[in-house]
């Protein structure tokens, strides 16, 4: 009866044991290669994406001076950056189009124009001041300082007196087209079509009811990298060619805060009293690059 006894507890003891150590070796089995897959899987997957800022894909942005890799030089006298305009054909004045929309060249006026610098965006307040320390901005600012603000209320005269001053000279008015419009036959500095939140003009669109920093619209730079050639203040160019008989008559070019968008067309000449101080009325200068070379061959 014992023997008995004996393996029926033997046997009991063993069916209860077996089942925990097949359990046991389960999980063991399943745990690894589960644990195996998931560390393939993280090493396979590809990395989470960083966030990033996204690219302006502006071609106009892409191939401006915002790059710095335009040939440009900084003016001694008034610390302004001068981008360099390359010799070369380019169109002056209204283009004649096809009724098909094209530009028919041969009737469109070319002009060859000689390397020069010109302004990379219009004098500003604090440039200007340099030249005359009196000059004050809150007239037309709203009595609100603005350093970084075009001068305004300049006349072609003073205008003159000091890019002069500054060792450089008021740009053509086939100069400030080329700058404008570069080897393109543009409207305006960034394209055909007019687009208002590329440049200060006529209204609040664009963000500011008044006048407006330099270089506030980068996406209104034309294709050689200057900047502000469309609204913001009429810039004095040296022309005396006007279709009008008064002698004291010169041309400002681009368009002001107050112009329409017709008036910022790079061809539009606005033909006013050289005397004449308008609040919407500032400036930028050019240099000959003739000149330029000419001066390092001496030094």
């Amino acid at each position: 009866m014992r023997p008995l006894i004996f393996y029926i507890l033997l046997f009991a003891w063993v069916s209860a044991c077996a089942p925990v150590s097949q359990k046991h070796r389960k999980r063991t089995q399943r745990a690894y290669p589960i644990d195996q897959r998931a560390q393939k899987q993280k090493q396979s997957s590809p990395p989470a994406k960083s966030k990033s800022i996204p690219q302006n894909r502006d071609p106009i942005l892409r191939g401006s001076v915002k790059s710095s890799l335009l040939p440009t030089i900084l003016n001694k006298q008034d610390k302004t950056l001068m981008i360099l305009i390359n010799a070369g054909k380019c169109l002056v004045g209204k283009k004649k189009l096809s009724p098909h929309g094209t530009l028919v060249k041969n009737k469109a006026p070319f002009t060859n124009l000689a390397a020069f610098y010109i302004d990379r965006t219009e004098i500003t307040v604090t440039q200007f001041r340099k030249y005359r320390l009196s000059y004050d901005e809150k007239p037309y600012t709203g009595g609100k300082d603005c350093p970084n603000c075009p001068a305004m209320g300049i006349n072609w005269i003073q205008a003159s007196k000091y890019c002069r001053w500054a060792g450089k000279r008021l740009p053509r008015e086939e100069e400030w087209e080329a700058a404008a419009r570069g080897v393109t036959s543009f409207f305006y500095p960034w394209g055909e079509v007019f687009l208002p939140l590329r440049s200060n003009l006529l209204g609040e669109e664009d963000g500011y009811l008044f006048s407006a920093p330099v270089g506030s619209f980068q996406s209104g730079s034309s294709a050689s990298g200057v900047m502000d050639m469309a609204g913001n203040v009429w810039e004095w160019v040296d022309s005396k060619k006007s279709e009008r008989p008064q002698p004291e008559t010169r041309i400002v070019k681009g368009g002001g805060w107050t112009s329409d968008e017709k008036q910022a067309r790079i061809s539009f000449r606005n033909h006013v009293d050289l005397k004449m101080k308008n609040p919407t009325f500032g400036l930028r200068c050019a240099k000959s690059l003739i000149k330029e070379k000419r001066n390092r061959t001496e030094k």
